[in-house]
Order: structure tokens, then C-alpha cells, then sequence
């Protein structure tokens, strides 16, 4: 009997990875390879753009140049950078120039309608004052540890939504300073540990008041300013509430403002006032010195551009404050004793008992009032 030898084993047979495995990752490469070229391409429209703008034959109303440009930031922005930036309007009233040592822009690769300035070193700011039959040309210097912009664009508006955060602020006006500003022995300063300002379209609230597609529209913004920790040594106001200003804050909505773009705060101002602008105060804080003030109101230009309106306020340290106009001899002791028992009288009838008292503030004829009183005259803005 012969042995019959075992079938022989059954060679498995070699499996393939199927190709549906890698998709994603090839997908995610694709997304890539596509993002990296939008990348360039954007990067190289916006450096033509820029440079167009600074050459165009037609300069508009404001004139760029800068001594040197780079564009990088891959991936995740698009980051223009420029070494001494120039940027002056002689076409407006004010004859603005503005310099700085270097300014870097900040485009989203997503959205290039927001751009985000930083600015770093002494910001040099020369204007003339329109004020007198021959304007007197001003200088500021300026220096802040960050100044921080952004910028969004909105299509159906003249002006977008701009927002402002600088730290660690000093300014000096027609002085000398030191590099570092900190010590002008001449000049007006003023320092800050912080200033922001926000402003954007309002929502329609009715003060549009014809078509968007006419020439003659106005539109209306929403104001927020604060100032932080501040220190002026300018004469005026701080010659009796002091140098030192613990807190200025306001809310505020701009009213009828032309749909116009313009690089002069001059002209719009002359404009706003001919459509009959005026600022609507919804919140405004100030802490100075003896100065502790809440109020609300409106506010406008007269037909020589000083402030005009009326505000309801409220004061703590009533008393205070009339003990350093008194001192400062802008009232009198007798009627700074009259406005006083008079004032804290119509609070409490007006149930008030933790020590506001209200008085209504009102600016009209280049003068301000406080409750009866007046307390200073009021210049010119332009």
C-alpha cells in the first residue's frame, strides 16, 4: 500500500489596499496645493494694487509712498509691510501729514474687505489750524508700547467699521522731547495707559433720509471712545479739575452724516453741519479730579463751529467741584453757595439720596453752564 502525500497548502492569495483608503488625504492635498496658489495669487493682486495706488497719475485726495514694501504671512495672513510710511492730504483744509518709522497690514486670506494695522515706533502728525486767517501748523509726536487698528469694509457704506486700541499712549504737541517723549520740557502732553475708539454703521434707525443710490443721502455711525488713566498738562480745564483723568468715556450714535468719502475731519464737519448733524449721548462717564459726571443728551455745531445742545446729568462731589471753581476763580463764593442749596434741594424732591445730584448742562453762545452757572467758554473746533 503506497502513502498518498498530502495535498499541497493553499497559497493565500496577496490583498491590495483599496485606493478609497488614501481620498482623504490626497483631498486634503489638493486643498492645500489650491489654498497655497490662492495665497500667491491674492498676495501678488494686493501688492500691484498697492503700489497702483501710490502711483495712479490721478492722485486723489491723499498721497502714499513708503521706502520699502514685503509681502509674506504665508499661510495664514497677508502681511503687507512697510518701512517709513508716508500718507499726507495737502488738498484737505488741514493739510495733513503723517509719518511713522514702520507699519505692517494684515489681510485675512478669507476676507481681504479687513485689514489689521500695527504701528510701531514715534508717529509724527503735522495739520494746520483752520481756526484763524492764517492757520498755524502743528506738530505731533506720538509713541505708544502697541497701536493696534482694524479695519472692515462695508460695501453700502462710505466708511466701514474701524476700531482703534492703543497702549501705553504719549503725545506731545509743538514740544521738545526726548526719544523717548516721556519728558518734553515744552509743548502740550498728554499720556494714557489705554485709548480705544469704536465706530461703525448704525443699523437704520430711520435717519436715512433719502435713497442710497442719490447723491444727497446721510447715514448715521456708532461712537464708543474711551481714555484710561490720563495725564494732560495743557491749560483750561486742567488748570481747576487737574492734570490727572482717571476716566473719559462716551456712547454715542453720529446723526446725518453726508454719504461722502473724505480725508478731512474739517470738511465733513463743515458738511455734517450744513445737513444739520448733530450727536445723540446715550452714556457719558468723566472722572477728573473733583469732576465725578453721568449724562445724556445732544449735541451740534453752531453757526461758528462751538459746541451746542443740552445734557441731563448727574454729579457726584458737587461740592468739591464748586470749591475748585471757586478757587480758580470762575465763580463766585456766593453763587457757588446759592447753586449748591438750590441743586441738592431739586434732587432730593427728585427722590435722589446717594448723593447725585442732577443738574443740566448746557453749551449755547460759546459758553457752558453747569446747572446755573457758567463755568468756561467754548472755542471753535474748526
Amino acid at each position: 500500500m503506497t502513502d498518498i502525500p498530502p495535498p499541497p497548502a493553499a497559497i493565500p492569495e496577496k490583498t491590495h489596499t483599496p485606493f478609497r483608503i488614501f481620498l482623504p488625504f490626497v483631498g486634503i492635498a489638493a486643498v492645500c496645493v489650491l489654498y497655497s496658489v490662492y495665497w500667491f495669487i491674492a498676495a501678488d493682486k494686493l501688492r500691484e494694487g498697492i503700489e497702483n495706488f501710490s502711483t495712479r497719475d490721478n492722485p486723489s485726495d491723499i498721497n502714499v509712498d513708503w521706502s520699502a514694501l514685503s509681502v509674506g504671512g504665508f499661510p495664514y495672513r497677508i502681511a503687507a509691510s512697510f518701512t517709513g510710511p508716508l500718507a499726507n492730504a495737502p488738498k484737505a483744509p488741514e493739510n495733513w501729514a503723517w509719518s511713522a518709522p514702520s507699519l505692517e497690514a494684515d489681510f485675512m486670506p478669507y476676507n481681504l474687505r479687513h485689514v489689521v494695522l500695527k504701528i510701531d515706533g514715534e508717529q509724527q502728525l503735522s495739520y494746520s489750524d483752520v481756526r484763524g486767517r492764517n492757520p498755524l501748523r502743528h506738530l505731533i509726536r506720538a509713541q505708544a508700547a502697541g497701536t493696534w487698528v482694524s479695519y472692515v469694509d462695508e460695501p453700502d457704506e462710505p466708511f466701514g467699521r474701524l476700531a482703534i486700541d492703543i497702549d501705553k499712549f504719549t503725545g506731545l504737541r509743538d514740544g521738545i522731547a526726548n526719544d523717548d517723549l516721556a519728558n518734553g520740557i515744552s509743548g502740550e502732553r498728554l499720556s494714557a495707559d489705554r485709548l480705544q475708539l469704536h465706530l461703525r454703521p448704525a443699523d437704520d434707525d430711520g435717519s436715512l433720509r433719502i435713497a442710497r443710490d442719490t447723491d444727497d443721502t446721510s447715514t448715521s455711525y456708532d461712537i464708543a471712545l474711551q481714555g484710561d488713566n490720563m495725564r494732560v498738562n495743557t491749560t483750561g480745564p486742567a488748570d481747576v479739575l487737574g492734570h490727572d483723568i482717571a476716566l473719559i468715556s462716551i456712547q454715542a450714535r453720529l446723526r446725518d452724516v453726508p454719504r461722502r468719502s473724505t480725508v478731512s475731519l474739517v470738511k465733513l464737519s463743515r458738511d455734517w453741519l450744513q445737513q444739520g448733524g448733530h450727536l445723540t449721548v446715550s452714556d457719558l462717564t468723566i472722572k477728573w479730579g473733583p469732576l465725578n459726571l453721568w449724562a445724556q443728551g445732544n449735541v451740534t455745531l453752531d453757526e461758528e463751529a462751538r459746541p451746542k445742545g443740552n445734557f441731563d446729568a448727574e454729579i457726584t462731589n458737587y461740592d468739591q467741584l464748586l470749591a475748585a471753581l471757586v478757587k480758580a476763580g470762575i465763580v463766585r463764593q456766593q453763587d457757588a453757595k446759592l447753586a449748591l442749596l438750590g441743586l441738592g434741594l431739586v434732587s432730593q424732591l427728585q427722590g435722589k439720596t446717594d448723593g447725585r445730584i442732577a443738574v443740566p448742562v448746557t453749551m449755547n453762545q460759546g459758553k457752558l453752564y453747569l446747572g446755573p452757572l457758567y463755568v468756561a467758554r467754548l472755542d471753535p473746533i474748526y
